[in-house]
């Protein structure tokens, strides 16, 4: 079992990996300890979901025009109805916590409201549902290869195009997806 506490780190699905809803996954670890992982897909924007639209359907009144182009990411696949805040500063919202220094989580609607009106939330994404690991289960997955990790960093999280974050995450620790070969071991 692995000893390192994974939070606040990124998982980068390794390319050989065979479960669909993660292909080419970059999950921003929330919470890792001895009874499990939870972790947010941070590459997958939902087209369809803005984020001012998703307000304004739970009767917030939209009045930062960005906040209407704003998309929603696939959290991943464990309860796509609720939604999670990631954003930076300090947890000084209702259900709050902090991850690190400055990334927050919050499932709270009174953070929803500030986005909404464009106050006191500097960067944030807007996930629908989550991916979580039972006891064990990630440092299984971890042995298998079946994700790469590494440090996570706000300009990853929060301002790199979605497209390209997967593969920023693995030059971030000196792989090339194009140069690996799942054929491993095979003269």
């Amino acid at each position: 079992m692995s000893k390192t506490n994974l939070t606040h780190h990124f998982l980068i699905a390794a390319p050989e990996l065979s479960d669909p809803r993660f292909e080419q996954a970059l999950i921003y670890i929330c919470r890792h300890d001895k009874h499990g992982a939870l972790g947010l897909v941070i590459n997958r924007p939902l087209e369809q979901s803005h984020v001012g639209k998703l307000l304004e359907d739970l009767d917030i009144e939209v009045t930062d025009p960005q906040v209407m182009e704003d998309l929603a990411l696939e959290g991943g696949p464990m309860y796509p109805e609720v939604g999670f805040v990631l954003h930076t500063g300090q947890p000084d919202w209702a259900s709050s916590f902090a991850i690190s220094e400055n990334v927050c989580i919050t499932t709270s609607q009174d953070i929803l409201k500030r986005i909404a009106a464009g106050q006191g939330v500097g960067h944030y994404q807007l996930c629908l549902g989550h991916a979580s690991w039972g006891k064990k289960q990630l440092d299984q997955e971890l042995n298998n290869g079946d994700w790469l990790v590494c440090p996570a960093d706000l300009n990853l999280l929060f301002d790199t195009p979605f497209e390209e974050r997967w593969q920023i995450a693995a030059d971030k620790i000196g792989i090339n997806f194009d140069y690996l070969s799942s054929d491993i071991g095979h003269a």
